[in-house]
């Protein structure tokens, strides 16, 4: 009766783990998700002089005309600076002063471009944005992305999708 014991323990054993064996594993449902075309443009390419928006490179040059003088001001103040900092070193003097109203002078020549800046190029990233969406609209696109803004995020991507020359030449004849 003892060595019965055993194999009545393991038939029991079977016969209980059987029906729960049996049960079929619900599996979670998992949501669909449609399918997406997807493409990227990359905007550094915008500024290009000779591949670029051109109204886009026209407001930057003319910016960069427009703070020309204050470009070759501050040049001027900087090598007086240096200058100045080694007749002071040769005096053992105290340069700070003359360091502060040049840090003070390169931050309003830095403020005063980027309100001109905004000013200027604003109304033109507004038209860019609209144009960009129309043409990922006309493409059936559901997703553009930046490439100049994720940087390293894009790990790989087939240069088919790289729509950035088509989107400049879409650009461009929209907005001479």
């Amino acid at each position: 009766m003892k060595s019965l014991r055993p194999l009545l323990l393991s038939l029991l054993a079977v016969a209980l783990a059987a029906p729960l064996a049996a049960q079929p594993v619900k599996t979670p449902v998992l949501k669909g998700i449609e399918p997406v075309r997807l493409a990227y443009v990359n905007s550094a390419a915008f500024l290009d002089a000779t591949t670029g928006i051109k109204q886009l490179v026209r407001s930057a040059q003319s910016l960069e005309l427009e703070f020309s003088t204050t470009q070759s001001e501050l040049s001027l103040l900087n090598e007086k600076l240096r200058t100045i900092v080694g007749e002071l070193n040769k005096l053992n003097a105290d340069p700070a002063t003359n360091a502060k109203a040049i840090a003070d002078k390169q931050q309003a020549g830095q403020e005063a471009y980027a309100k001109r800046s905004q000013e200027v190029q604003g109304p033109i990233a507004a038209e860019i944005g609209k144009a960009m969406r129309a043409f990922a609209q006309e493409r059936d696109l559901g997703l553009v992305l930046d490439a100049a803004k994720l940087g390293d995020a894009i790990l790989d991507a087939k240069p088919e999708l790289d729509l950035t020359a088509d989107f400049i030449g879409y650009y461009n004849a929209k907005h001479p």
